[in-house]
């Protein structure tokens, strides 16, 4: 399913009758006796829109989803779909009532049943041609129609991922929920089943939310990115920024690979100064004498004559030096501590060597020290 054909395209706006809900979920708790997993977050997703939750192992993101999918109850809040409230501390519409549907961790394919009969099941009651008609719409989508008459032991990995999600959308769901899908999957076979979720998410255009711990993931494929931590919201923004520009020192540690400075700020805003470094960012921060972290990438570290070219320039020792293939992974001892550098695995850079290195100022971005 590497590119998505005007046939099967036409089969999806068959397959569903709206393109998504919206939905809202404010103030939501959830506690399991003195212990409140989830305490009070509150984002929204637009119609057809592609949202992650993600997040350490214990940080609340399962649970949110299956609050929403009805098969946790809230202790405070709301969650609404569309126009409709589906939970509350005063009200749990049933799962089956939701209009929702999950992808789970497990595929859960019964293994004596064909992958039409897999797909199908959950069209009881609707006429026989009706059922054909859908179950041979979403096979085709999913890629599956020729397997659509072997049973699910005789499937790969990667196949029964594609009768669950068939599973999933023939229903016509409002929303559809992803709780970690992929994670059972070899590296090769998870990279392409995130590229096809995503193509089927994009062609169909049900309302997804996802969970994973999986950052690349999560960066991949998603519209907009939920970063929880302790049964709270980090950060919510698009990918990008909240690469670019976490919002604390969790995000900034989380998502990717960041070199931070502990620092102070100097009486201009944009320069702080923490251990006999002095690092410049594009933007303004705070007042001086404020705590903060100097954030950087560590693809944006440069050695050599292109660090004179920087507003940051300093100079370190090289201490390790590991060959990644594409790259160069590079320790580099300053003043202040160590930091790493990505830099092309050609190179010229030993351990022991004397070096200057460089940080665009674009490329430095404060965050608050927690308190």
């Amino acid at each position: 399913m590497s590119q998505t054909t005007q046939q099967e395209r036409a089969a999806a706006e068959s397959v569903l009758t709206a393109s998504g809900a919206s939905l809202q979920v404010r103030d939501l708790r959830i506690k399991y006796g003195d212990v409140e997993a989830v305490k009070g977050i509150s984002f929204s997703i637009r119609p057809g829109e592609f949202l992650t939750l993600l997040g350490p192992s214990g940080c609340g993101k399962t649970t949110t989803l299956r609050c929403i999918a009805g098969l946790e109850a809230p202790s405070g809040g709301s969650i609404t779909l569309d126009d409709t409230v589906i939970a509350s501390e005063q009200k749990q519409l049933p799962p089956e009532k939701r209009g929702i549907n999950m992808v789970f961790q497990s595929y859960a394919v019964w293994p004596h049943m064909t992958v039409e009969k897999n797909v199908g099941y959950g069209l009881k009651g609707l006429d026989r041609k009706e059922v054909a008609a859908r179950v041979g719409e979403v096979l085709s989508l999913v890629g599956l129609d020729p397997y659509a008459k072997r049973f699910g032991t005789e499937l790969s990995g990667g196949q029964q991922q594609r009768v669950a999600l068939a599973r999933a959308i023939v229903t016509r769901p409002k929303l559809l929920l992803f709780d970690e899908p992929l994670s059972n999957l070899d590296a090769g076979l998870r990279e392409q089943m995130r590229f096809e979720l995503l193509e089927l998410q994009r062609t169909v255009g049900i309302t997804s939310v996802y969970v994973t711990h999986d950052q690349t993931e999560a960066m991949s494929m998603s519209d907009r990115v939920v970063l929880m931590r302790d049964g709270e919201i980090e950060q919510l923004d698009v990918p990008r920024e909240i690469y670019r520009r976490p919002a604390t020192e969790f995000a900034a540690t989380f998502i990717g690979r960041a070199n931070l400075i502990r620092a102070e700020l100097a009486d201009d805003a944009h320069v702080a100064v923490g251990d006999n470094v002095r690092i410049r960012s594009a933007e303004a921060y705070g007042g001086a004498g404020t705590g903060v972290f100097a954030v950087f990438r560590s693809e944006n570290v440069v050695l050599g004559a292109p660090a004179l070219e920087c507003e940051n320039q300093w100079s370190g020792i090289v201490e390790r030096v590991s060959f990644l293939g594409r790259h160069l992974d590079v320790a580099l001892r300053l003043p202040g501590g160590v930091i790493r550098a990505e830099v092309r695995s050609d190179a010229a850079v030993e351990s022991g060597d004397v070096v200057d290195i460089g940080v665009r100022a674009h490329d430095v971005h404060f965050v608050p020290v927690a308190k």
